[in-house]
């Protein structure tokens, strides 16, 4: 392995202008026999999910000694776990602790394992040491996968279903989840927003009998305050935001995302979503590229493992879809639930995120929870003049009260395409070098 020319100027800049960060890795690439670079690895800013997923972080970081004794140090390495003795290097960090610089600081050799595989022992070691009841697998591709235990009485989860019409998929999901649902302990709420279907009226007025709560919310058709008018008679402690157009694939999501959001300041938790045809629909979202929010790694394969092995590993994100999140209630009531002012329709889960990110809470995205999501079957597409006015001023809405975040989501490196977040390299990195 070589460190880049530039790469101790630059760790040092880095720890003398950012006296409180402790650790500080960067990107690599790798070197072909005749020394040509190649396969760059661009990582996301820092995600200690994601670090207990896979060794994303790689083999070369800064420390500062006076924080982490030198002999400490030696002893570690001596097991030859670099990925054991970054997870024991973060524990109890606080994130501004640990910095990323989106630069190519290390060449690791083109034979070098590309993958960034997990130490099994050295996750179940840190998740003990951190007291955490889980057990954790090897995936096929190397990885982690993490099972967070449930307690004894797991938390109710309250199922908010909005609606207008669309029969088909509505019964669709509601056979999904009582046939497919194995948590123990939640309830289904549909909203009816101004059905004029009879055969979907018939069906609203049996649901009761099915012990199926329905709302009726007579207004015209805003997602954000559908959603806050269904929360305010719900008793769950636990939210779970689904659309009409979902059906359950993996019997065990539900314990698959509150298991995530049981986890310390976790206060969303989203899902992996697949088209009707198989394809990935949503895998979290990005903020910035494509010019608002968008998915990642849609319409790839269900088991393509996307960008660096992104699209089947549970990690941090921006933000993840409202057509499957789970959130505490009492989170969602504190921060006002979705914008129903400003934003009626669309954006209002990326909104929802981010300021659960901007009160200290973490937003978690898992592949292991999936359901098929048909997209937007009753509210359709924005076609009129007025949905296309509407759909203009929410996304700038958004750009505007998120400026700062849309040219650096921290999930998705600055080295790679802002025009779409297709994780391909940008003309144009937005990165600063501290020589400028």
């Amino acid at each position: 392995m070589q460190l880049a020319q530039h790469a101790l100027y630059w760790w040092a800049y880095e720890a003398q202008a950012n006296p409180h960060v402790q650790i500080i890795y960067a990107d690599h690439d790798h070197l072909t026999v005749d020394g040509q670079r190649c396969a760059p690895v661009f990582k996301p800013d820092w995600s200690p999910y994601l670090l207990r997923s896979s060794h994303y972080i790689g083999h070369a970081l800064a420390l500062r000694l006076d924080v982490h004794p030198l002999a400490t140090l030696v002893a570690e390495l001596h097991q030859r776990d670099l990925h054991a003795l970054w997870l024991r290097l973060s524990e109890n960090l606080p994130d501004a602790a640990v910095r990323h610089i989106p630069a190519i600081l290390l060449h690791c050799p083109a034979h070098h394992n590309m993958i960034a595989v997990a130490s099994y022992a050295g996750v179940v070691a840190h998740l003990h040491r951190l007291g955490i009841q889980s057990q954790v697998e090897i995936t096929r591709r190397g990885h982690c996968r993490i099972r967070y235990a449930l307690p004894q009485s797991p938390p109710k989860v309250s199922i908010i279903i909005p609606t207008r019409d669309g029969l088909t998929y509505l019964q669709a999901c509601i056979e999904s989840l009582r046939q497919h649902s194995t948590y123990p302990n939640y309830d289904i709420v549909v909203v009816n927003n101004n059905s004029t279907d009879p055969a979907t009226l018939a069906y609203l007025t049996a649901l009761p009998t099915q012990g199926i709560r329905v709302l009726h919310y007579a207004q015209a058709f805003n997602y954000s305050a559908i959603n806050n008018f269904a929360v305010e008679q719900v008793d769950g402690e636990v939210l779970c935001l689904l659309n009409n157009d979902t059906e359950v694939i993996t019997p065990d999501w539900l314990e698959e995302l509150i298991g995530h959001l049981l986890q310390p300041q976790v206060g969303v938790v989203g899902a992996k979503l697949l088209f009707s045809d198989g394809r990935v629909q949503h895998a979290g979202d990005a903020v910035g590229p494509g010019g608002c929010a968008d998915h990642l790694h849609s319409k790839i394969a269900r088991d393509d493992p996307g960008y660096q092995d992104r699209a089947i590993l549970a990690q941090e994100y921006s933000a993840v879809t409202a057509a499957c999140l789970v959130t505490w209630r009492d989170l969602y009531r504190r921060l006002g639930g979705l914008d129903a002012v400003h934003l009626a329709v669309a954006f209002n889960d990326v909104d929802y995120c981010l300021r659960v990110r901007e009160a200290g809470y973490r937003v978690l995205w898992t592949p292991y929870a999936q359901l098929y999501h048909h997209e937007s079957v009753s509210r359709g597409q924005d076609i009129n003049p007025e949905q296309q006015a509407r759909s203009k001023r929410e996304s700038h809405w958004m750009r505007q009260r998120w400026r700062a975040i849309m040219h650096h989501d921290p999930f998705y490196n600055p080295n790679l395409n802002y025009n779409a977040p297709d994780f391909s390299m940008s003309h144009a990195p937005m990165v600063k070098r501290p020589w400028r």
